[in-house]
């Protein structure tokens, strides 16, 4: 049996609900009516059956592209995943620090950088799939292999067919089809139909109803398809008669409101299966202002062959910080939709990397603990009265095993503090501890105390966010090395956001 089987995933999953039911009550969700999604990093340290949570993140929202801060001092991506990792790093950071004062550390010193000591590894745990690839999974398939079938009805397969056909956003009853419950598509528009139709719509409370499968036939006018798909016009509900028979067998998938980038290929968005295109990159999903924010399933990519330490934290390292395993817990779920996603999906693609001494593609072990998070999307609609009223909490939590976080953790809404006024705007008051400029500002203070780290013979005060990260040589190689190669159409976000300086 494998050292990390579900066994060992469900008490990661125990132990990270656990520390998130330990925390204070400032900044959860209301109960019974707001959800969320949990993130955790996990130490592992040999000869101890005990391993610990180091790092928690909450969240589900995004910045666009319009609010991106020009200081630094407002968080871009507030997903859970995302939060965690950055409070992941204040605890490197922290252990940083321990070690260059000769405090018990989990890094030791060798040569002119620090290492990580023999037999500790880091686990991931989500108590969702992550937004973008990872979300995209069969429905029947999910239902059986947790031993709950799902029926596609003929109902929700016309849905399928007619939202192709005209080219028009309808729900079913459900909202199943939205695998990124993280965030949700903007509101859907009004759709004129005819009596005859016997379709009702409402945006409100997105109720779609069709009086009977039999009604569909009865319908006198509806758009349907050429050969070609490409020409529509209309006639009879010949379409819909045609396939009425066959809608039981139509597959279908959970969809992911995760936009593709330019230059990947684009979503078919064809009935049923055909909806998505798999492997792509995508940005996140989110309301309004389009957001440059790239999806959990990409990020987390990104961390199998950069570890999750970031550029900063390499001007201290000899080698990344990877994670084993990461485990997901009860949700829908498909083991090889994640596989593809964090990893297989790239693999033909990283052949063509070289990667610097010290780097190497890591390819984590992918878990599932069939365990609920008490806050998540799932278990907040099934207790609720009124399903319609459930919302995603608008505050993210921040925690790591910090002096940072000794006693208590961070809350933070919109990317900032939360009880932020307008007069804190823009001061330290206004910052969360993982923020870049905060983050920024820890590592310029370590340098200067300890020059060796500095590759070069430059002034400090003289580099940019940006510029610092450049000093990180080898991992700036890479990472260009993925971008050329593999990621070739990750998002560039706008310079003058990496130009603030301390």
């Amino acid at each position: 049996m494998h050292k990390y089987g579900n066994e060992f995933g469900e008490k990661v999953a125990e132990a990270c609900i656990e520390k998130f039911q330990s925390l204070g009550k400032t900044g959860k969700p209301k109960e019974g009516t707001e959800w969320t999604l949990l993130a955790c990093f996990i130490q592992e340290e040999p000869h101890k059956e005990i391993f610990e949570v180091v790092a928690l993140g909450t969240g589900s929202k995004c910045i666009g592209v319009q609010q991106l801060p020009i200081e630094g001092d407002v968080l871009h991506d507030s997903h859970a995943e995302i939060i965690a990792r950055r409070a992941f790093m204040v605890y490197l950071l922290d252990q940083v620090e321990k070690v260059l004062k000769n405090q018990i550390s989990i890094f030791e010193q060798k040569d002119d950088k620090l290492r990580l000591k023999c037999g500790i590894k880091f686990h991931f745990y989500a108590s969702h799939t992550p937004c973008g690839d990872a979300s995209i999974i069969p429905k029947q398939e999910w239902g059986e292999c947790c031993g709950q079938k799902e029926e596609v009805t003929q109902e929700e397969t016309f849905v399928s067919i007619y939202k192709h056909v005209t080219e028009v956003d309808i729900p079913t009853h459900s909202n199943d089809d939205c695998t990124d419950i993280d965030n949700s598509e903007p509101p859907l528009k009004k759709l004129k139909v005819t009596e005859e139709s016997q379709v009702k719509h409402e945006t409100s409370n997105i109720d779609f109803i069709i009086n009977s499968v039999d009604n569909i036939k009865q319908m006198p006018r509806i758009f349907s398809l050429t050969e070609n798909n490409k020409e529509k016009d209309f006639h009879t509900g010949a379409y819909a008669e045609n396939n009425i028979d066959k809608m039981d067998a139509r597959p279908d998938i959970y969809r992911t409101g995760a936009k593709c980038l330019t230059g990947e290929k684009l979503d078919p968005k064809l009935p049923g299966s055909d909806y998505h295109v798999t492997g792509v990159l995508r940005t996140k999903p989110g309301r309004g202002d389009p957001t440059l924010s790239l999806s959990c399933s990409d990020k987390i990519f990104k961390w199998t062959v950069l570890g999750v330490q970031g550029a900063l934290l390499m001007l201290f390292l000899e080698t990344p910080v990877y994670v084993e395993t990461i485990t997901i817990g009860r949700c829908h779920y498909n083991q090889e939709a994640m596989e593809r996603a964090l990893f297989g999906r790239f693999k033909e693609r990283l052949e063509n990397i070289k990667l610097p001494v010290g780097f190497r593609i890591l390819t984590p072990r992918i878990l599932y603990a069939d365990i609920d998070f008490p806050f998540s999307h799932s278990c907040i609609t099934s207790c609720a009265g009124d399903a319609k009223k459930v919302m995603p909490s608008p505050t993210s939590l921040i925690w790591s095993v910090s002096s940072t976080h000794s006693s208590k953790h961070e809350v933070a809404t919109n990317g900032r503090k939360l009880g932020t006024t307008k007069k804190n705007l823009g001061t330290p008051k206004s910052w969360v501890s993982i923020c870049r400029r905060a983050i920024y500002l820890r590592v310029k203070a370590l340098l200067q105390q300890h020059s060796k780290f500095m590759t070069s013979l430059v002034n400090l005060d003289d580099l940019s966010y940006g510029d610092l990260k450049c000093e990180a040589r080898n991992y700036y190689i890479v990472w260009n090395d993925l971008k050329r190669n593999v990621l070739r159409n990750w998002t560039v976000k706008p310079g003058n956001i990496k130009n603030f300086r301390a």
